[in-house]
């Protein structure tokens, strides 16, 4: 079970807030990506292979359901922490890279000479001026333990060249702006893949936006509450990770479980043009690094528990993912519901618990857990399953059946998609 981190604390810090939670969690934690900068890393391969928990995020939904509070409420713990470069706002790549490339002194802190950054915008649409190079060039910062030294170099200009690159990144966008702003060579040429887009439809929550805290005199009364209370209660952590530096290792257990899981999910993945999920392991690794790194109290190790959270969270991503790129075409969800639906009539009585359902799906490679639940509610919602709660306490479980006239339905249904 894991612990309380500071992931969790600043999360549970905007629960009045109508953000989805997903959006915060996801922003919070690249606040210690950005931290950890080129401190930290763990050795693969026998050596060969180096990770660092650089991470790439994109907050993917419809304008009004609440990108801009996690986003900036990131920028601002980071800035205030000074620990790294903060690039916010519209700006050119080239401009980016020749950012990164000179030597940044902080107010009272050491000049930084590597390349390490924190790219972050509201909108990424916006945050990178149209440049048909700039997604290639962010796809080959991210690989920064393949570039140790990375060189721009054009005609008329003196050749930049960035030591060590590594870069954390947090943008947001609507998927009218992210099809204008991605172009396909982008999707299918890796940038996607490294990318983890945290999709959601609707706000977490309904709240009075106008409360007691809205009166004047109050307001006068307390000052703002991100200088006087969650500064100073957030920002030394960040600080903390980024004085300290060394190699991340995961003990025995988490060793052992995280190759078991990716034997299993390389045999059984399907197949993929972005390159999303043949990446699922690598960004488990760079968040569990991250989830180490979170607790007040890290020693240096992974743990199991790090592994198996940062498998849930990323693998729970892949709808997302397949949403997205899939742009127009079919529901990304149809191949699963195809398969849920084959299991339920095979089974007896054409029922079957969800906790089966769940074991069966990881192994012919249909997705997790929270797949299995949005094709379980579209099943409900259009008549075709019963959802039944079976059994008490620890042992509480639900039965997934079959309604009406099953086969005649999904026969009826292919028909009408053309399948």
């Amino acid at each position: 079970m894991s612990k309380v981190n500071w992931i969790d604390d600043l999360v549970d810090e905007c629960k009045h807030v109508e953000t989805p939670k997903s959006w915060l969690w996801w922003s919070f934690l690249t606040c210690i990506s950005a931290a950890a900068g080129n401190n930290y890393h763990l050795r693969t391969l026998k050596g060969d292979l180096n990770y660092k928990p650089n991470l790439y995020i994109i907050l993917l939904g419809e304008s009004g359901l609440g990108k801009g509070f996690p986003i900036n409420r990131a920028k601002n713990l980071v800035n205030r922490a000074e620990i790294t470069r903060v690039i916010a706002g519209r700006s050119s790549i080239q401009a980016v890279v020749k950012e990164l490339s000179t030597a940044k002194k902080l107010e009272g802190k050491e000049i930084i000479l590597d390349s390490r950054g924190y790219i972050v915008n509201g909108e990424l649409s916006t945050a990178i001026i149209a440049d048909p190079d700039a997604l290639t060039i962010l796809t080959d910062l991210y690989d920064g333990h393949y570039n140790p030294e990375w060189t721009n170099l054009l005609k008329g200009d003196g050749a930049e060249k960035l030591k060590n690159p590594y870069i954390t990144a947090l943008f947001g966008s609507s998927p009218s702006h992210f099809y204008d702003s991605i172009p396909q060579v982008n999707i299918e040429g890796g940038y996607i893949g490294r990318n983890l887009i945290i999709y959601e439809e609707k706000r977490s929550q309904d709240i009075d936006l106008l409360d007691e805290s809205s009166h004047e005199e109050k307001l006068v009364k307390e000052p703002d509450k991100f200088d006087t209370y969650l500064a100073p209660k957030f920002v030394p952590h960040l600080q903390k990770i980024a004085s300290m530096e060394g190699q991340l290792k995961p003990d025995e257990a988490a060793r052992n479980f995280f190759n078991t899981w990716r034997r299993v999910w390389r045999n059984t993945q399907p197949p993929d043009k972005t390159g999303f999920l043949n990446r699922v392991p690598d960004h488990s690794l760079k968040v569990s690094m991250c989830l180490a790194l979170s607790e007040y109290d890290f020693d240096g190790y992974i743990r199991e528990y790090h592994i198996r959270d940062s498998i849930d969270k990323v693998t729970s991503l892949v709808y997302a993912a397949d949403r997205t790129t899939s742009g127009s075409s079919q529901d990304p969800l149809t191949k699963q519901t195809k398969l849920l639906i084959d299991m339920l009539l095979e089974a007896p009585d054409c029922e079957l618990e969800r906790k089966i359902i769940l074991r069966k799906f990881y192994q012919r490679g249909g997705g997790d857990a929270v797949v299995i639940d949005r094709i379980i509610d579209n099943l409900r919602e259009m008549a075709w399953v019963a959802v039944i709660p079976t059994g008490v306490g620890k042992n509480q479980d639900r039965l997934v059946r079959l309604t009406g006239e099953p086969r005649q339905k999904y026969d009826e249904h292919l028909r009408s998609k053309g399948l």
